[in-house]
């Protein structure tokens, strides 16, 4: 492993937390590349090129700093990583009074290049695994070359999968959402051996969920509904997910199209859906921005600065059209809502009690965000 500058920085900040001595980050080739002073950053460091090579700490009295060009009295440490020295720790000051805590400050650095590394590991298998998985997303079929690359990343295709895409969107940092996510999925998901989780862009992940032919997919709906509350209640975290049809084994692309025009459904309305739950919406998503507010405005044309007009019209939607049950639902007289119905045919021509009026209507309020979904125990 290299000690880069970046790394090195990270140490001299978190060793200040626990000493106000001045401190110096040392390569293996004898340069300065970090310091609480920053003049002294690409000078060569005589001694410190010596504990490289010897492996061993070294003490710079006062007398001998004057003596050799460049150095200051303190302390000089290597750093271990695997057994090879990759760079040195100065910390200045009289080594009688700073040796107390020299070590552990030696163990401190050397916790945290360990720990660099193996984040790095897992974030260069990450990525990997996600250049992997956007190959597979975009290939029309897979060849044994292929599925054995898969195999090396621990990818078993062939088995059966639902695909499943999850947007969260929060206030939070990335890194908490990131860290969040993949705890559910390493402890707290239930799972099989050949579950995927990766990344999948910003707030957006990708779960390849092994399935058996048994096992009803309503099943892991319900199951996500918890996690969805569970996150909002935990984390303040909007989670919303689309699920694929298909049950695939090696055609990924098609499974994947399903879950991400799902999770567009979902984003809409908050929800976690399943592709085989969307009908007009298929259609719906695939207009416009441009084209859902230009036939929004011509549809709702006259009320959509009239919030009571909207709502009975909604409500109107979600009984079905029922006179009495919306007029139950309001808790209105039944002339009231008859009035507020013609007001709408007035306003904006259509007749909202006729097949092509409450079309157009519905469509215009799924465009503008209302839910007209019947109630759902989510």
């Amino acid at each position: 492993m290299q000690l880069l500058p970046e790394l090195a920085e990270k140490i001299i900040r978190e060793v200040r937390l626990v000493i106000n001595e001045d401190l110096i980050v040392v390569d293996r080739n004898g340069f300065i590349i970090a310091s609480t002073k920053e003049e002294r950053v690409g000078d060569f460091h005589e001694i410190a090129y010596r504990v490289v090579q010897t492996k061993q700490k070294y003490y710079i009295t006062e007398a001998e700093a004057v003596k050799v060009n460049r150095v200051k009295a303190g302390i000089n440490l290597p750093m271990f990583f695997e057994n090879s020295v990759i760079g040195v720790l100065g910390i200045t000051g009289p080594p009688s009074e700073i040796e107390g805590f020299a070590e552990l400050l030696r163990k401190m650095t050397e916790l945290m290049i360990r720990e660099t590394y193996y984040t790095e590991q897992k974030e260069s298998e990450s990525r990997g695994l996600e250049a992997y998985f956007y190959e597979w997303v975009f290939s029309k079929e897979v060849d044994q070359t292929f599925i054995h690359r898969g195999q090396l990343l621990g990818v078993s295709i062939g088995k059966p999968y639902l695909c499943i895409l999850f947007q969260v969107r929060s206030v939070k940092e990335k890194q908490r959402v990131d860290a969040a996510m993949m705890d559910w999925f390493r402890n707290l998901l239930p799972k099989e051996a050949n579950d995927v989780f990766i990344r999948w862009g910003e707030g957006r992940y990708l779960l390849l969920k092994h399935v058996n032919d048994d096992e009803p997919k309503q099943v892991i709906k319900e199951h996500l509904y918890r996690w969805k509350r569970y996150f909002k209640t935990n984390y303040d975290m909007n989670l919303c997910a689309g699920l694929s049809k298909s049950i695939i084994t090696y055609e990924l692309h098609r499974a994947y199209e399903e879950a991400e025009k799902a999770l567009k459904v979902a984003l809409s309305k908050q929800r976690i859906m399943m592709y085989e739950e969307l009908v007009l919406d298929i259609v719906l998503e695939e207009i416009s921005g441009d084209t859902k507010e230009e036939f929004t405005n011509r549809v709702l044309s006259g009320m959509q600065d009239k919030p009571e007009l909207l709502h009975t019209l909604k409500v109107f939607l979600l009984q079905n059209q029922s006179l009495k049950d919306t007029a139950s639902d309001m808790n209105i007289h039944i002339n009231t809502l008859h009035y507020r119905l013609k007001q709408i045919k007035d306003l904006t021509t259509l007749d909202p009690r006729q097949s092509e009026g409450i079309t157009l209507f519905y469509i215009a309020l799924s465009f503008i965000g209302e839910d007209l979904h019947h109630s759902r125990s989510h």
